[in-house]
Formats: structure tokens, sequence, C-alpha cells
């Protein structure tokens, strides 16, 4: 397979129904030019060479439009001065990884964090939000708490009583109350 004789990464993702007991479920989204289409694998576990953290948001900044650059930028430090790394996935992450061209005009920006308290959730969330006005792209992405659950950042920063966690496990609703104990 070109993909995996390039070095190209695949990534983690949830088990669903089919899958092989005893295998690692993998996915990989192809670029633009072969139809972005995702596809859903499992491999053995002692075919993994390496597990990589997700990239930076500070290093995926390169494979932005000036504009959106800038506004990664600013969320990456913003993160610095709260404690934690903001990282990204998806299109952009895509991108920087492979060379190949995922971003287009309609792509968000997925960004996952992971504060440390609540006074840093807090401020991340408010961060995201004043943002998000001023980027060209949609700010998505990810909450995670101290366990590894992760919530949207919007649904996190919502008032809905049960949010949908996502795990390694799956996705499952939880109660708000349970998810914000996660930063306490």
């Amino acid at each position: 397979m070109r993909w995996l004789g390039c070095g190209f990464p695949l990534v983690a993702r949830s088990r669903q129904d089919g899958d092989a007991a005893g295998r690692q479920p993998v996915g990989l989204c192809l670029p633009q030019a072969q139809g972005k289409v995702r596809i859903a694998l499992s491999i053995a576990h002692e075919d993994i060479a390496r597990i990589d953290e997700p990239i930076t948001l500070d290093a995926v900044a390169s494979v932005l439009s000036r504009d959106a650059r800038e506004v990664a930028l600013e969320l990456a430090a913003h993160a610095r001065t709260l404690g934690f790394t903001a990282r990204a996935f998806g299109s952009a992450a895509w991108q920087w990884r492979t060379g190949e061209t995922y971003l287009s005009s309609e792509s968000d920006l997925d960004i996952l964090a992971a504060p440390h308290g609540p006074q840093a959730l807090a401020a991340w969330l408010e961060r995201l939000r004043h943002l998000e006005a001023r980027t060209p792209m949609r700010l998505d992405g990810e909450v995670e708490g101290q366990g590894g659950d992760a919530v949207n950042w919007r649904e996190l920063a919502g008032n809905a009583t049960e949010l949908l966690v996502k795990s390694s496990g799956g996705a499952r609703l939880a109660p708000r109350i349970s998810m914000v104990a996660a930063w306490n």
C-alpha cells in the first residue's frame, strides 16, 4: 500500500461493530485529489511501529492561510499560558503530516485541548468564542478531561444537561456535571 510505504500516518479510531477483537481500530483519510475518502481499518497491535502525539497547533499553523495562522498561533500561545499544549487534528493535521492537499475554503480547524482545572477550562472556552468571531476558519475541536474523555468545545461551552462524550471505547451521552468534574 503506497500510503504506508510513504510513512504516512494512520489514526486511532473508536471500535465499531465488526472490528475484530484483539486488533487496533485505525483509519486514514485520503487527500482531496483522491476524494477525501475515509477508510476504516484494523491492524494487529504488534504491527504498530510507533504512536505519536497529535501535532501541535504551533506546527500545523504553517499549512494555514495567513489569517488562520495568526489565530492558530494566538491560541497556541494562550494554551501555553494556561499550562497545556494545544494540538490539532483533522484536515490541517493530515496536510501537515503528508504534504498532500486536505484543506479547502470550507475546512475548519480541529483543535485538541487539555486544560488543567476549571479556571483554565473557562479561560480556554472564552478565548475560543472570542477568536472564532475573527478567524477565517471555523474553530472546531475537542476538550479533553483528565481521564482522556473528550467533549466538543461548543457543547461544553453551552448549557445542555447532557454532553456527547468521546473516548477510545466510543461515544456516549453523559451528564454535564460528571464531565465538568473531570476538570476539578
